[in-house]
This record gives C-alpha cells, structure tokens and sequence, in this order.
C-alpha cells in the first residue's frame, strides 16, 4: 500500500510505503523508501518530480517517523523559499520553457547586461563589461553571434532612446535577445549572489519581448554552472551551427542617435504660448492570457506594486510642475508625437534616466572620458549651487523636443540630477532664470 503525505508547500511530497497498518500503534514499522522534490526552478520549467539522490530505510516508531519527516517538510519549505526565482524581463510575462530559440545557432543575437552597483553605497554602474567581456568567449564556443552587447538601463533611458535601439537592432538583423544578469539578494540574511540568464525572440518593436512568447532561462550562484547549462541546452537543441565568424571580443553600444534634428543648448520660447504636455505615470495592464509559473507571478506583484504607487508618483510630478510659469497638461504618451500634435500639443517635456556619461553622449553633449564628475547646476534663494555626481552614476536630465520638427531644447545648464523631481525642479527653474521670472 502507498500513502503519501503532502507537506506545507504542495511541491514537496513525501511517498511512504507501509510495513504494517497506518492506524497502528506507536511501534509500527515503516519504511522510507525515497524523498522526491519539486523545487521551483523544476516546476516552472515544467519538470517532473526530480529523485535526491537518497535512498533511506527506517525503522522507527512512528511517533518518531512524523516528526522526522515533518523536519523534512520544513526544510524543504525552507529551500525553496530561499531560492527565489528571479525575474529579469521587466513587465513581460514569457513563456519560460527548456527549449531555446530554434534560430539561435544561425542568427545574430544582441545581449542586454545588468550588474549590481561598482561597491556597497554607491549608486555607479558596476562592471558590466567585464561580466560580459567574460560571457563573450563562452557564447562564442557554443556557437551564439552576440552581436551587441547593451546596458539594460541605457536601452531603458527614455523613450526616444528605447525607441532608437529597437531601431538599430533591426539595422542589425537581430534576432534573438539574451538578458545576462547579476542580482544581489539576502538568503537567510547573508548577501548572495545570482547569475541569471534568459534567452528568448526579438519581436522587432520598440517593446523588444511581447508577452506570451517563449523563453529558455537559467539561474544559478556558480557562473559555471549557469555556463555549463546553458551548453548542455545548445547541445540538446540539435541545432546546425552557422555561425562561423563570431568575433572575437564583445562590441558595446552605449551612445544612440536620439538627436536626429537641430540641437538648442537653451529653451523653447514659443512655451510662452504653447501648451507644453507632460507625460504621466500611467498603469500596467496585466493580460487575462498570462503564462503561468513562478516567475510570471511575481511579475504580476510587480506589477501590481508598480501600479499601486502611480498615483502618488503623478502627485510628485504635478508637484514639481508647480513652479513651472506657463500652460501646461499632463497627458498619456506612449512615443506617438503624431498623436499628441493632434490633440493641439506642439512640445513634450522628456527625460532620460542612465548614467551621466551615457546622457551626455546621447543628447550630444561634449564628453571626457577622463572626467569622474559633473556638476549640476542649481539655483535656490537666488544663490546658485553647484552639486558634483560621479559621472557613471544614474540621473535624471530632462529636456524638451517639438513634435513637428523634432528640435530638442536641453537648456543653458547642465541640469541632471539624481531624482527625478529634483531634475525637473533644475530644468524649470533654469528656464525661468533664462526668462527673469521670479
């Protein structure tokens, strides 16, 4: 006869077979033939009961055996509650699956690389071309053209940016994207580390992944191991190997052309007149279709926190649209300048948030690649203050563009600044100064 005993968490399961009767007294004989574990990265990949490689025979009362196994039960609990699966997709629900794009071996694909902070306490990008510098050589070995290789947060900056790289990787003829992460987390209190690593279709758009599509990923604390999988999957796939001039080291791509028509180092002076729309924080919305699986929930709650803090995110906004002296709205915008001129708009107000020197570069800007500072420029009481932030460090730079001819207006100032609301206070600020409005 088989019994089996669910424990706390409906992934673990504990089979028995019985020596004697269940209903027994307390020194009926029972035998523990084997532990079998679903942890969260099998379940989700849509594994089967994975054995441990343990076979153990008891004979214990079964008082004992209960508390024993119950003991099991927690631990196991425990492991899996520790071991969280990482999302590093952003709002996409994928379809995490184990097998890999079936063009992976004979077509280009752009890696988008994030890393944690350089040190503890500080805001400024890590090296993130070393993690990828390292990964080049074992793609390439496999088999995999990594054309491209991206910092998540410059793809991310904004939208005109997140637009202009879907742009050039179209000009690149990608095909697939590999999302290469390092994830500082706390287990059981201690700091640890995960390498994470999801592959899946470029969809050829400006929101890169659609949601539902198929993705293989792997986590692991051993870069090796995460290596090792991923060889195994490429051996698994079967795939013909046309990749065959695969170069050598990795080629970054950090600055994008989002200044494609004239550049004013100063401010738009028909906002006297015109109506300036300011985008909004507007909610996610969470498919009725969404993949199932671990990490598809947590982007539902991640979502979810996200969409809970928008309406206090809009309140900061309008409140630091306060001092600004002349008409304005806050509207929708999803990258459709067309759109926005035909509800009577003539400008939009639009930032970029990465780094300092990525900004610089993308706004072009004159850069030093010998610099470790910039100074922001900033105005209080009448007095002017000038605040140093490290150069690799994320900000905040806002600026205006005319959405007919696409014009962009920085200001008279380098203005960035480590908030948002900060930064947009800069900017408006700045623009009154300019103007002598008090």
């Amino acid at each position: 006869m088989i019994f089996a005993l669910t424990c706390i968490s409906s992934e673990n399961i504990l089979f028995y077979k019985a020596g004697g009767n269940l209903e027994g007294v307390a020194g009926a004989s029972f035998y523990l033939l084997s532990l079998f574990s679903v942890n969260s990265y099998s379940s989700y990949n849509n594994r089967n009961l994975s054995l441990l490689n343990m076979i153990v025979i008891l004979n214990i009362p079964m008082r004992q055996l209960l508390k024993f196994t119950f003991a099991l039960c927690l631990i196991g609990f425990t492991a899996q509650a520790q071991e969280e699966e990482i999302n590093i997709a952003g709002f996409r629900f994928l379809d995490y699956t184990n097998d890999l794009p079936a063009d992976l071996l004979s077509g280009r694909s752009a890696v988008f690389v994030s890393v944690p902070p350089k040190s503890r306490g500080t805001s400024e990008r890590g090296d993130w071309k070393g993690f990828s510098t390292e990964m080049h050589q074992e793609f390439r070995k496999m088999g995999i053209d990594a054309v491209a290789y991206l910092n998540i947060d410059d793809v991310m900056a904004g939208t005109d940016v997140t637009e202009a790289f879907s742009d050039f990787l179209n000009s690149r003829q990608i095909k697939n994207l590999i999302l290469l992460s390092k994830v500082n987390l706390k287990i059981a209190g201690k700091e640890s580390e995960r390498v994470v690593v999801v592959i899946t279709p470029y969809d050829g758009t400006k929101t890169y992944m659609s949601n539902g599509q198929q993705a293989w990923k792997d986590q692991d604390k051993d870069l090796e191991k995460v290596v090792k999988n991923l060889g195994k999957a490429v051996y698994k796939s079967k795939q013909e190997n046309k990749n065959f001039l695969i170069t050598e080291k990795p080629e970054f791509f950090t600055d994008v052309d989002i200044v494609t028509k004239r550049r004013f180092p100063s401010f738009a002076g028909d906002l006297k007149i015109d109506k300036l729309a300011v985008p909004m924080y507007t909610k996610v919305e969470i498919p009725a279709d969404k993949p199932g699986g671990i990490v598809n929930n947590n982007v539902e709650k991640e979502i979810q926190k996200y969409n809970a803090k928008v309406a206090s995110s809009n309140n900061v906004l309008k409140g630091a649209m306060q001092d600004y002296p002349f008409k304005y709205e806050l509207v929708e915008y999803d990258g459709d300048d067309k759109k926005l001129y035909n509800a009577g708009y003539q400008y939009v107000l639009l930032n970029l948030n990465t780094t300092g020197y990525t900004i610089r570069e993308m706004l072009n800007y004159e850069v030093d690649k010998n610099e470790t500072d910039y100074i922001t420029m900033k105005t209080s009481n009448g007095k002017t203050i000038l605040r140093t932030i490290p150069v690799h460090a994320p900000v905040y730079k806002f600026y205006v563009k005319h959405l007919v001819t696409g014009d962009v207006y920085l200001g008279t100032k380098w203005d960035a600044d480590e908030t948002m609301d900060e930064a947009l206070g800069n900017y408006i600020q700045n623009f009154k100064d300019e103007l002598k409005i008090r």
